[in-house]
């Protein structure tokens, strides 16, 4: 799309100072993000060596926001944050956790029947339907029991269930006939298809592939800034399977990155979190926010954004990195500012 945008539109040349590209995705984001980034950043490799035609684009940042990456890591975090989690809920009773995690680790379970996904051909519907199998198996004896029992808030833990937050003001406000005149559009918005989308996702069994993670680590050994950010009160996609995801990466870096403590997320003073974060990779878990992080924390949300593309470290936002590699508290601030300012329709990012 955006090679096409700007092959039919040549004369944006000339008025497009800067060809920066960042990313940020949002929950199934964790599939989407590192799967389409890396994807990108390997055509865009192919035109820098001539082997295709095309724009090239500078690739800076990758953020992933409650993103699920990869089930076999996150699933074992699911009754663990259901039965103790940031906010001491006990979700569950001891039953219920208790077949959670028998279900996770019993022989032909959910840990067991992802094993069997990874070992089949994603490319036929015979190895689609045993991934199949597995996300069904996940999601259902897994993550599901808390669903059907605990009575609290699918992406915000200290919420009930029956009290969806964030509330959907938007779609009403997408539909209003000045916000479509605004865009550009003639298309009443509508979450319906959202049903179809996951059954046809569902089919394929894309939920318990392997390969979002070594797109990760691919798109962390090119040196593209990543920041992976999680909401704490969030269930579906909880921090504390986020955090086990960055710490199973497999790159150049990644015992520095394990080795580095956190420190406080801080943003005008206010701390938001903590951050772990080595060179061109960070984790942040952010205080008091669930599943959408921009609704719960917009100020540290729109700092976290800030700093990831425009190359500042992530907890305090005062150390410019000049080159790939900084470690917490160790580093020479080169340039301090308290807010970096979203670029303007000149600026440097996209």
């Amino acid at each position: 799309m955006l090679q096409g945008f700007y092959s039919a539109l040549p004369q944006l040349d000339s008025k497009v100072q800067s060809t920066k590209f960042n990313l940020f995705t949002e929950s199934y984001g964790g599939h989407y993000g590192p799967a389409f980034f890396n994807y990108f950043y390997q055509q865009n490799q192919l035109i820098a060596n001539g082997t295709t035609t095309g724009k090239y684009f500078d690739f800076v940042s990758l953020g992933v926001i409650n993103g699920i990456v990869d089930e076999y890591i996150q699933a074992p975090y699911y009754p663990k944050f259901a039965n103790n989690n940031t906010y001491g809920i006990k979700a569950v009773n001891d039953t219920v956790y208790n077949y959670m995690e028998f279900a996770l680790n019993m022989p032909n379970g959910c840990l067991d029947q992802i094993e069997l996904c990874a070992a089949v051909d994603t490319s036929t519907l015979s190895g689609q339907a045993v991934c199949t199998e597995a996300e069904d198996m996940c999601r259902d004896n897994v993550e599901g029991p808390y669903y059907s029992f605990s009575g609290r808030g699918v992406y915000d833990i200290r919420h009930p269930y029956d009290d969806p937050t964030p509330p959907s003001y938007f779609v009403d406000f997408l539909n209003l006939a000045s916000t479509q005149e605004a865009l550009g559009v003639d298309t009443n918005y509508t979450s319906d298809a959202n049903d179809d989308v996951y059954f046809a996702f569902q089919e394929t069994g894309d939920f318990v592939y392997f390969n979002f993670i070594e797109d990760l680590e691919q798109i962390l050994n090119s040196s593209v800034r990543v920041s992976l950010i999680y909401g704490d009160a969030d269930y579906i996609c909880n921090w504390f399977g986020g955090q086990a995801v960055s710490l199973s990466t497999k790159y150049t870096h990644s015992a520095e990155f394990r080795e580095a403590g956190y420190v406080p997320l801080v943003v005008d003073g206010v701390e938001y979190g903590e951050t772990r974060e080595y060179g061109n990779f960070s984790f942040t878990r952010v205080y008091e926010s669930g599943h959408e992080v921009p609704y719960y924390q917009p100020i540290a949300a729109l700092a976290l954004f800030n700093r990831t593309i425009n190359l500042f470290d992530i907890a305090t936002g005062t150390t410019k990195i000049t080159g790939n590699y900084i470690t917490n508290g160790t580093a020479t601030p080169t340039h301090t500012e308290s807010f970096v300012p979203l670029p303007t329709s000149s600026g440097s990012a996209r």
